[in-house]
């Protein structure tokens, strides 16, 4: 071969081998085969939600404040996307999106309270119940409540959130610590370890306010926030360890993902839901399998949560609903394959719906985001991360890019959207969230369309402050609180929600007529603010004003709006005014504007209680806990109608499930220790009488009863003398007092001390000759 072919030739086999290069790269699997890798064996899948957790608040996402070894080892024996966003930075529609595989632009759950997950979309709970799977969800906070509808497909949705329990309650505040979770989460998997699962497990720690448990607060002390990740990570070890202890480690999937991040006062914002800020949108996203292959792998391309379901339904062998706007990330686990460009939307109606300010939508790419506002922001999120170098004008061609993609994306997705139906909270949540000051949600966001909204980015300060007032009426420094609102309205006088935290601080310090003047402030620049109309015909009511509640509320529905709360109002006027004739066909109607119907029933079952008509009152009391089956007094009435009836049994049995609901029931108590006492079970009677005391520690009877027991033992007699001289201290009625003193003579009796023992006698003697109270 003569010395000039051979050059020839090396360059020929040169572009053979980069030929051969390429195609290899374009013939590489598009990420792993699940369905080899299963081999016809279905795995169980573990979906971990970590409310309001940043990505770079974690350690095996860089920081190194935080101990979080178990979402480490997630990480370890998985894949972990370093640039996951959230679809928007509140927890409802963030679950949403992460279990439908769907935006809010095309589901339509843009806020948490008032929003309901539409009845038609599949959720992942049903793609795998469908498939046969025990399913079950274990939920931290009300936002996630059941009646919000993302319960779908699930066998068992522990929430059953007690709002009774709180004195004060707001969707972010009604929550249950991890340990707690974690408790009802091991038995549920104890109890179908030998069977195939999905299960969903939500915690919410890491949400404001930052108060992490022993030792956790100390280690912490600095940075609370880290402090709520590492117990919560602390908790997730306990159910690493049950996996590890049971041999389903090899047999389970896991999905570990934040809903949202946490600002922590950049751009000023302190918490989450006004900004859509880097902060506030980035997530963790860590998928675990038993698949060795599959281990250690970080993926760099730009995602969301709407693409876990459909990555989910790829793992599990499961068909992807039709509907889904995600995209599956499996080829991501495949680190040889190069990152895809992929635009991630986001956004927040916050502003919008509790301010009538803008709402925020934003689109990235892994490089460059646009926020859509009043004033549009472009950021380049690789070399400054913290969003502080607006490039609108300095990079213009991307920004007329960029807009002209997000317009048509945001087109695309909004195709056959859900429109969002309020009318589905029941009475009791209602009036507690109006209460409250959550009244933009349940607001029709078509009536803000075509006005100048105010930018958030602006708006910031005032934010602050009327975030700052209501904390201070939480904290109870209402005067503060209403002080401060003032100054806001006399800067800004058209925020309808300054008006609205005034009117309910004054509810809460009972200044009934100031809180009423307030809500009808609310009324005359808002007219259809139906929460406001709620809340003064309540006023009116929590004066004893049932002729003017009943009046108002049919006032307000006669001008055409329609409200289902103020329709249950004018038919419980009725009842309280006792025209129950008037009253019944009001909440029959009611039955067919609602599907939360167990206010409803409840009150029918009072009115058939009210007319002796136990079978009628027995009858929708049982469609009232079908509706609610945490539904407070419900099984009280049960188990009263049945003593009633001389059913002692069922009457104890309605008693012990209503303590169970609310465990501190006076009336429940106090008949189970009358029932306890009948049926010679005098330790059970004690028990009930002390949880009496503790329920209601101003009950003379309580008191009296505890003594009476002691006195039949033949024990105790000085405890019980100092038990009567309390429950008569609290100023008894003249028949509860003859009790009294007939029991206190008795106990000084049986002490020797005769003379005090005739005085007391005397006293129960006169009480009870009607003579009037002797002291």
């Amino acid at each position: 071969m003569s010395a000039k072919k051979r050059p020839l030739i090396l360059v020929a086999a040169v572009l053979v081998v980069a030929v051969l290069a390429a195609a290899a790269l374009f013939l590489l699997p598009a990420g792993p085969n699940f369905a080899r890798l299963r081999k016809r064996r279905d795995f169980n899948v573990i979906l971990i939600t970590l409310d309001t957790t940043r990505a770079d608040r974690l350690a095996c996402y860089g920081c190194k404040d935080v101990e979080t070894p178990t979402i480490d080892g997630f990480a370890a024996r998985g894949v972990r996307f370093e640039n996951c966003y959230a679809q928007t930075p509140l927890t409802l529609p963030s679950h949403t999106t992460l279990m439908t595989g769907t935006l809010p632009l095309y589901h339509g759950v843009r806020d948490n309270g008032g929003f309901f997950v539409p009845q038609k979309l599949v959720t992942m709970a049903e793609l795998f119940k469908d498939k046969g799977y025990e399913t079950g969800a274990f939920i931290a906070a009300y936002v996630l409540d059941s009646k919000w509808g993302l319960n779908k497909g699930f066998d068992t949705y522990y929430d059953n959130f007690d709002l009774n329990k709180f004195q004060r309650v707001s969707l972010d505040a009604v929550e249950r610590p991890a340990n707690e979770v974690m408790d009802r989460v091991l038995p549920w998997l104890e109890a179908r370890k030998d069977k195939r699962f999905f299960t969903w497990v939500h915690l919410y720690d890491p949400h404001s306010p930052y108060q992490p448990p022993p030792p956790y607060d100390k280690m912490y002390a600095s940075q609370p926030y880290l402090g709520e990740i590492a117990f919560a990570d602390s908790e997730l070890g306990r159910l690493w360890r049950f996996l590890e202890t049971n041999g389903l480690l090899d047999r389970t999937m896991i999905v570990f993902a934040g809903d949202h991040g946490e600002s922590l006062g950049e751009h000023e914002e302190k918490t989450h839901g006004f900004f859509v800020y880097q902060a506030a949108l980035r997530v963790p996203l860590i998928i675990a399998t038993p698949f060795a292959k599959l281990r250690g792998r970080v993926s760099s391309e730009a995602v969301g949560l709407v693409d876990v379901l459909p990555t989910v339904c790829e793992m599990a062998g499961l068909a992807v609903p039709a509907e889904v706007q995600g995209r599956s990330l499996v080829p991501a686990f495949d680190r040889r394959r190069p990152a895809a460009a992929n635009l991630v939307y986001s956004e927040t109606y916050y502003p919008r719906f509790h301010y009538g300010w803008s709402d925020l939508k934003c689109v990235q790419d892994g490089r460059h985001k646009l926020i859509l506002a009043p004033v549009p922001e472009l950021y380049d999120v690789v070399d400054d991360p913290g969003e502080t170098r607006n490039l609108v004008y300095e990079r213009k061609k991307v920004y007329e890019d960029m807009r002209a993609a997000a317009e048509a994306f945001i087109r695309r997705a909004e195709r056959n959207a859900y429109e969002m139906d309020v009318s589905k909270v029941d009475a009791e949540t209602r009036e507690k969230l109006a209460a409250l000051g959550y009244v933009g949600a349940f607001t029709d966001p078509a009536k803000l369309r075509g006005r100048s909204l105010a930018n958030p980015r602006e708006k910031i300060g005032v934010f602050n402050q009327l975030s700052e007032a209501r904390g201070l009426g939480l904290n109870g420094r209402p005067e503060e609180a209403i002080r401060l609102i003032r100054a806001i309205i006399a800067t800004d006088p058209d925020i309808t929600d300054a008006y609205f935290s005034i009117g309910t601080l004054y509810v809460q310090e009972e200044k009934y007529a100031e809180a009423a003047d307030y809500f009808k402030q609310v009324l005359g620049r808002k007219p259809d603010e139906t929460f406001a109309a709620i809340n003064i015909a309540r006023i009116y009511e929590k004066m004893g004003r049932y002729g003017e509640a009943e009046a108002f509320a049919r006032d307000y529905l006669a001008k055409g709006f329609e409200e289902p709360e103020l329709t249950y109002l004018v038919g419980r006027m009725a009842f309280l005014q006792k025209k129950y004739d008037e009253a019944v066909p009001v909440l029959e109607k009611c039955l067919t504007l609602r599907t939360e119907t167990a206010g409803a029933h409840d009150m029918l079952a009072a009115i058939g209680i009210a007319r002796n008509d136990f079978a009628v009152a027995g009858e929708h009391l049982r469609l009232a806990l079908e509706a609610n089956p945490r539904l407070a007094n419900a099984h009280y009435k049960l188990g009263w109608i049945a003593e009633k009836q001389g059913r002692r049994e069922d009457a104890e049995a309605e008693y012990l499930k209503e303590v169970e609901i609310t465990p501190r029931h006076f009336k429940a108590l106090y008949n189970l220790a009358r029932i306890y006492q009948a049926t010679g079970r005098l330790d059970r009677e004690r028990e009930a009488l002390e949880k009496c005391l503790e329920a209601d520690p101003k009950s003379p009877l309580a008191y009296f009863y505890i003594a009476r027991l002691d006195l039949e033992r033949s024990e105790r007699y000085e405890e019980g003398i100092e038990l009567v001289r309390k429950g008569i201290d609290l100023k008894a009625e003249p028949a509860e007092l003859a009790f009294g003193y007939s029991l206190l003579a008795e106990l000084y009796r049986r002490t020797g001390d005769e003379a005090r023992a005739r005085e007391c006698a005397e006293k129960a003697r006169t009480l009870a000759a009607g003579r009037g109270e002797v002291r």
